[in-house]
């Protein structure tokens, strides 16, 4: 577990973190705009929901080492290659390509799978294990690369954080490698079992809940440090409060497997959603109190929404296909994150302020809640069947 933990750290904190912190340094230095910024970034959550699949695929057949080889050689090359480019495209179009591929094969819907395959006793158990350990990424990784950029420069922290992802990919290859789908075998019909799966209303309403939510994640994530700044907080100061939002995520992980079996896991997902709203609302106030305040509400939230929506997914999800049928998961989170990214640069390019992204922000986690509706699957109790669609 301590591997795919590991991999899961650096793989978001590569570029998903990382790139939050980058963004206003990297417009000061070259002029690039917020919306050309921002899309650069939805073009990488786009290529990692599209690229889901494929991670997840990799891991069905291959185990660990197909999908964190690929990540290590290509995606984390290409995010080194982008910190020497010197034109915009040249710069989108190697981080995006990196970026996504990372996301891809080192995303939670790979790693949570893998977890959930090397100790299929207790697969929640390792699902929260892993989640666990990825809580730490964003206390690490914000800080870290606010330090690095006031030192050096954004360049070069991007070129650490490029050579921390390969090194994460290749170090969990080779002990995963028992990842593979072990019971029935992954289908030889991939597109059959992903059209079994969306034909369930349960499952369509889980993926319409993440693509909603996913709009405010990825916004959030890639410019909770610009709105921090723009309310007169310093660069470390605003990377200090995202890195306290990512520390409360570990405690938002603390003991949801009991609560997964008394109160089932689509339950408690609907409260984080809600929760999380609230946290991203007192972005808008603008002081230091209240990012105190996001940095809790928002991090003890969004920390429980990521085990909470892999458990949920996993009941609906066949356990040959688990990685591919994860990817569908990843797929929906991809394409909200390439939409919310795009949408908040462009709101706030227009408008000079960043109150139109908060409150896209807020709104698309109370539309979440309310598109997951009731859980009518069975919770994951101990020793309770697989759950079904009602």
């Amino acid at each position: 577990m301590a591997a795919l933990g590991l991999v899961t750290i650096t793989s978001y904190g590569s570029w998903m973190y990382g790139f939050g912190v980058l963004i206003g340094p990297i417009h000061d230095d070259t002029g690039w705009s917020t919306t050309v910024l921002g899309t650069t970034f939805g073009a990488a959550m786009l290529l990692t929901g599209i690229g889901a699949f494929l991670g997840g695929r990799l891991l069905d057949r291959f185990g660990g080492p197909g999908p964190f080889l690929l990540q290590a050689v290509a995606g984390g090359g290409l995010l080194l290659a982008s910190m020497w480019a010197e034109g915009i495209l040249t710069f989108g179009i190697l981080y995006a390509l990196g970026a996504g591929i990372t996301g891809a094969t080192g995303f939670y819907h790979v790693t949570t799978a893998a977890a959930a395959r090397l100790r299929p006793r207790r697969p929640d158990q390792s699902i929260a294990v892993v989640t666990l350990i990825g809580a730490f990424c964003s206390p690490i990784y914000l800080p870290l690369t606010a330090w690095m950029t006031t030192t050096w420069d954004w360049r070069t922290a991007g070129r650490v954080l490029a050579l921390l992802s390969i090194v994460g990919g290749l170090l969990a290859a080779p002990v995963t490698a028992h990842a593979r789908s072990s019971q029935t075998g992954p289908s030889l019909r991939p597109v059959d079992a992903i059209r079994d799966a969306v034909a369930r209303p349960a499952v369509r309403r889980m993926l319409a809940a993440y693509l909603a939510t996913g709009v405010a994640f990825a916004s959030v994530l890639v410019y909770q440090v610009p709105i921090l700044t723009a309310s007169g907080m310093t660069l470390a100061m605003a990377g200090s409060i995202a890195g306290l939002r990512g520390l409360f995520q570990f405690f938002g992980r603390l003991g949801l497997t009991g609560l997964i079996e008394r109160h089932g896991s689509g339950t408690l997902l609907r409260l984080a959603f809600l929760m999380s709203a609230v946290g991203i609302a007192f972005l808008l106030v603008g002081s230091d109190p209240a990012g105190v305040a996001f940095a809790v509400l928002a991090g003890i939230s969004m920390g429980a929404t990521t085990p909470l929506q892999s458990v949920h997914a996993r009941s609906h999800f066949a356990e040959g296909d688990l990685g591919l049928l994860m990817g569908l998961q990843g797929l929906a989170m991809g394409v909200a994150g390439a939409i919310g990214p795009i949408l908040g640069g462009v709101m706030q390019d227009l408008t000079g302020s960043w109150v139109p992204t908060i409150v896209m922000g807020s709104a698309t986690m109370a539309l979440g809640a309310h598109l997951l509706g009731p859980d009518r699957s069975r919770s994951l109790r101990r020793g309770s069947p697989t759950p079904t669609d009602r």
